[in-house]
């Protein structure tokens, strides 16, 4: 195992207590400006969910561990989510094609692995705060004689919840940056969207309403889907005539790796 430097742990607990504090757009811009300062940060289908000033600002993408020229009318139009702490904004960057043997180096590498990281530590702090929000609101929900809080489903709904955080958290804690493989932040973030769903039923109806906390929740979920996508391949898209990317739309909702809508997926699990 990598030694975990004081910097590495600082930031981790930096972007996970923002998350978890603050919100997403605050956490994402924390994160970004500490290891992809400039930057906009891409998944491997060239997805994008980022703060909104990062999406104004940032001058170049960083797909695959690599930085290119940002191609602002290669890229779909932005969809902005307001949200708790600031604005989110989804979006896809054609992906550019690739030069022989172009491949990212040691620098790359390190940079894309504290970033893959950082949005695990990230999205926990999203779902313990979700977690915090849902014992709130049903601790002044009353049913009968008692709260809905002391229901014993809902006791044991809130006891598992906890349970996938606490062991997620295990997992992360002590994990420099790329001693994760790909295989198991992916299945991280299956378990922090698995329990963020179990949270927003506990809100009921007001978890779909878009000023709710499970607003945040269903955002958090695209962000890891933009980041655990499929890789697109640039020839098949210029192929098929377009400049523009031919896989799953960036708008909020929509899976990287199917196109599928994961808002429907979510109604559809309700």
């Amino acid at each position: 195992m990598t030694t975990l430097a004081p910097d590495d742990m600082a930031l981790t607990a930096h972007v996970h207590g923002t998350a978890r504090h603050e919100g997403l757009a605050p956490a994402l811009a924390a994160l970004g400006s500490a290891v992809l300062p400039g930057l906009l940060p891409c998944g491997p289908a060239g997805h994008a969910v980022v703060d909104a000033r990062t999406h104004a600002e940032a001058e170049e993408s960083w797909l695959d561990g690599l930085r290119h020229p940002r191609e602002r009318l290669r890229e779909t139009a932005p969809d902005e989510t307001v949200l708790p702490g600031g604005s989110v904004v989804t979006t896809r960057v054609a992906r550019p094609r690739r030069a022989d043997g172009s491949r990212p180096d040691a620098t790359g590498r390190a940079r894309s692995d504290a970033y893959a990281l950082g949005l695990v530590w990230l999205r926990l702090g999203l779902s313990e705060g979700l977690r915090s929000a849902c014992v709130a609101h049903l601790a002044h929900r009353r049913t009968g004689d008692s709260t809905l809080l002391q229901q014993q489903l809902v006791k044991g709904t809130i006891a598992d919840v906890l349970v996938e955080h606490l062991e997620v958290r295990a997992v992360l804690t002590g994990a420099a940056p790329g001693d994760l493989d790909a295989g198991m932040l992916h299945h991280l973030h299956g378990r922090i969207t698995a329990a963020d769903r179990e949270q927003v039923r506990l809100l009921g109806a007001s978890g779909y309403l878009r000023d709710s906390p499970g607003m945040t929740a269903y955002a958090s979920e695209v962000l890891a889907e933009a980041h655990t996508g499929t890789e697109a391949d640039p020839v098949a898209e210029a192929h098929a005539g377009t400049d523009a990317p031919t896989g799953a739309e960036a708008g909020p909702g929509t899976d990287a790796r199917t196109g599928a809508s994961a808002h429907t997926d979510r109604e559809g699990t309700s």
